[in-house]
């Protein structure tokens, strides 16, 4: 009993430990803050912690800390970056023109806080994010780079050898990823690029950041900057291509195949495989491994499945001691045990060719019919799928069918949407649509309301088509009110 009851203590220590007290109090104060312990540079809504505020705006909460790293806290429309280490608090008090931090790791939040990297921004910004050319804003950022170096030689303070590593990792690639985060917030590479610069501008910056940086650094593992450099290396060497010519040159060198056989490849395997095989490409060593245990840590949480199997069984084949083995072998419990019930009796599947909606519909005459158009390859859709249990148990027992049509893109389609139906438990009735059937289905639209995904249409039970912009099943109580006045 004394041995149980030693180990039990331990067991509440080591609990303890691998935790991060965090509280304070903010003005003005909110109903809720939200919190994120990434593995990496992602956010996944489904890992987020709520915190609600008392009336004064004070909060407190324990997160799961385990090593040391950054945070999310999502709060007033701003996003903050904190330091985080396993059994050490963090006081905060913020209004709206400052942030003040006290216990435990005050010192490093406060350092972190003076340099910007808090609101992920270094030093004074003199750059305008779209009037600036790329150029100059590098030049702006490489200065700032250099400041901040400057002031982490004179630290007042010790810090831990886990910060100084961070830290440091976070001012070595902070250009590249700040570059990305201009990129992505101008839409260079979209029809609705908002910066006075074009793609060449921009190209010629993201290459000489890529450059100048080492990607395979182990001392910063860590590092969101490195993180999100790494998370698109894969679309680097897309972008740093200016013509299909250099991307066939680069495609060759990568697959060590002719370009016609990789691009057959890539065809039927999908945009994943060319994920994975740019981080086999650009990385080794500890680089690598977390780069791969990243790639399936998203494929889960977003549910982007398209290679995941191949690259699980890579990873434990070439990585057979690797620490984050564990992590990842309860990440793909859910994989597997889809996988292996992709054939449940409750989950209906009509993969033969269906030309109309009304054909579709007429069995389900009597119902009240929400039908979900969808794609394997949309973001969206699958964010939907994880209000989808509460919407059917809310309307469990009533006269109400759920219908799925999916529009897939792939040389294999039937592979993928059968492996997402299995993977989100999509019970229900499924039809992978052909060409006939997304046109009838875009007849319904107006021009000026075309079909996009995800798209929700409601029928009654008499077959009528009721709207064709119903409610999403993340609007829950809007939806479910859609549907109880046509039962």
């Amino acid at each position: 009993m004394r041995l149980f009851l030693v180990f039990a203590l331990l067991g509440v220590q080591l609990n303890a430990y691998a935790q991060l007290k965090l509280s304070g109090k903010l003005s003005p104060t909110v109903k809720t803050l939200t919190f994120y312990i990434p593995f990496d540079c992602w956010v996944y809504r489904a890992d987020s912690r709520k915190v609600s505020l008392d009336a004064q705006g004070n909060f407190s909460v324990q997160l799961p800390v385990t090593t040391p790293q950054i945070i999310f806290m999502d709060y007033a429309d701003q996003r903050l970056y904190l330091y985080a280490e396993p059994g050490k608090t963090l006081i905060m008090r913020a209004d709206r023109s400052n942030i003040r931090f006290s216990g435990s790791l005050a010192k490093e939040n406060q350092f972190r806080q003076r340099l910007g990297l808090t609101h992920n921004r270094l030093g004074r910004t003199t750059y305008n994010d779209s009037l600036s050319s790329p150029a100059a804003i590098l030049t702006d950022i490489q200065q700032s780079q250099t400041w901040a170096f400057a002031q982490l030689k004179t630290l007042a303070f010790k810090p831990t050898s886990a910060f100084l590593e961070m830290t440091t990792a976070d001012l070595t690639y902070f250009a590249a990823s700040k570059v990305w985060d201009l990129i992505w917030e101008n839409g260079v590479w979209t029809s609705r690029n908002k910066s006075q610069y074009g793609q060449p501008e921009w190209r010629a910056v993201l290459k000489k950041t890529y450059q100048s940086i080492h990607l395979s650094d182990a001392t910063a593992l860590r590092s969101y900057p490195y993180q999100q450099v790494i998370a698109y290396y894969s679309r680097y060497l897309q972008h740093q291509c200016a013509s299909k010519e250099d991307f066939a040159t680069l495609a060759e060198e990568m697959f060590e195949k002719p370009f016609t056989t990789v691009n057959q490849e890539l065809r039927e395997k999908g945009e994943r495989y060319w994920e994975y095989k740019a981080i086999n490409y650009g990385l080794s060593g500890p680089s690598l491994e977390r780069a791969i245990a990243s790639f399936l840590t998203q494929g889960i949480k977003h549910g982007e499945l398209g290679y995941q199997r191949e690259a699980y069984e890579d990873f434990m084949h070439r990585f057979p001691k690797s620490s984050y083995r564990p992590y990842v072998q309860q990440l793909m419990k859910p994989y597997w045990d889809s996988v292996l019930q992709t054939e449940r009796s409750y989950i209906h599947v009509h993969p033969a060719s269906i030309p109309t909606l009304d054909s579709l519909l007429v069995a389900h005459r009597g119902k009240v019919v929400y039908l979900d158009l969808w794609g394997s390859w949309c973001g969206p859709c699958r964010e939907e799928f994880t209000f989808n249990q509460a919407l059917k148990e809310h309307f469990k027992g009533q006269a109400v069918d759920f219908l799925y049509v999916a529009v897939e893109h792939t040389t294999n389609p039937e592979k993928g949407w059968r492996e997402m139906i299995a993977f989100y438990q999509l019970t229900g009735y499924h039809i992978l649509a052909g060409k006939a059937l997304v046109d009838d289905v875009q007849r319904h639209y107006s021009p000026q309301s075309h079909l996009q995904f995800p798209s929700y249409i409601l029928v009654d039970k008499s077959g009528k088509i009721v709207t064709v912009h119903a409610k999403r099943p993340s609007e829950k109580e809007a939806l479910y009110e859609q549907i109880r006045q046509l039962l």
